[in-house]
């Protein structure tokens, strides 16, 4: 006999509802990072940059996929915005027993600037105030977001040293949608970046190959990145 309060239905509910992007939400490496970029795209892709840079939602939205490749699209939504993802549901014991509760595992991934209390209030102010009564919030696992400034010797070193072994690249600070060891180096003080230079063919889709059972780079983009990894070494370092 079914129930209003069957939890399978209740969790459902709460997965659409945390479903949607959030707003935007520009932090200071992301703006350099955009700024950046439209003095280096054409026109067309230009003004899209700059109306994300802007807080255009609505133009961002709607002209993104067209002008990236949807692998990028979806890397550069996620680091303009704190995101929800519901992964994870647990609900249930056999076919014909309604269900009296259900766990829904959700990875936040947030800017820096929210705090934990801030994203939990999210989440509640998101699910409303009928499914937030059905629901406890418990928190699994909590890491501070980290920023390192996209200017400073170090970065100014890699800067130069990617012009000096391509002409016409440009360098772009950027962050990632995803943890590492900087979260324990910037509790010490040190600027920690990911780099890793490499140089792609046009077609190549990096963020494809993350993780993926043919994980792997070309030694030709392995060639010409080696030495500018041992040029900012030896610079920065003396």
């Amino acid at each position: 006999m079914p129930r209003e309060d069957n939890a399978v239905v209740l969790a459902a509910a709460v997965i659409s509802s945390l479903a949607g992007p959030e707003s935007t939400r520009l932090t200071p490496v992301m703006s350099r990072f955009l700024d950046i970029a439209a003095d280096a795209l054409p026109s067309g892709p230009a003004r899209v940059a700059r109306a994300i840079a802007a807080g255009d939602d609505a133009l961002s939205q709607a002209t993104l996929d067209g002008l990236c490749d949807r692998r990028d699209a979806i890397a550069l939504r996620a680091l303009l915005r704190d995101t929800i993802s519901p992964d994870v549901v647990h609900a249930g014991v056999k076919y014909n027993v309604i269900p009296g509760d259900a766990v829904i595992e959700v990875d936040c991934r947030v800017l820096p600037g929210t705090s934990e209390a801030a994203m939990r209030a999210r989440l509640i102010e998101r699910m409303g105030p009928e499914l937030a009564a059905a629901c406890t919030i418990e928190l699994l696992v909590w890491g501070e977001p980290v920023e390192a400034p996209a200017d400073g010797a170090l970065f100014e070193a890699m800067a130069s040293v990617i012009r000096e072994h391509d002409p016409d690249g440009v360098p772009l600070p950027c962050m990632v949608p995803f943890a590492t060891d900087a979260k324990h180096t910037s509790d010490l003080g040190v600027p920690t970046y990911g780099f890793s230079p490499l140089k792609l063919e046009a077609d190549e889709r990096l963020l494809d190959r993350f993780h993926g059972v043919d994980e792997r780079v070309s030694v030709a983009a392995l060639r010409w990145g080696l030495p500018v990894l041992y040029d900012v070494v030896r610079r920065f370092c003396g």
